[in-house]
């Protein structure tokens, strides 16, 4: 079965909700995942993980955030 996560960008929750509103401003699909509260380091950190998608999209979105995402642990 193919995963429906391919790469994520992780960004400070202060950032979260301007993220959200430009990816649903442009019609982006994207799941927002909430650090794990166990861990110290990263504690305030949001992934933003999005699943395959054409290169177009993936350009804006590397645009948005400003580099290429990472790729999502399979």
């Amino acid at each position: 079965m193919k995963s429906s996560k391919s790469f994520y960008y992780t960004v400070d929750h202060s950032m979260v909700e301007e993220y959200k509103k430009m990816l649903d401003l442009m019609k982006i699909p994207y799941t927002l995942e909430a650090p794990v509260a166990l861990l110290k380091q990263g504690a305030n950190q949001y992934s933003f993980v999005f699943p395959t998608m054409p290169a177009k999209l993936y350009g804006m979105v590397s645009k948005l955030f400003k580099g290429d995402g990472k790729p999502y642990p399979q």
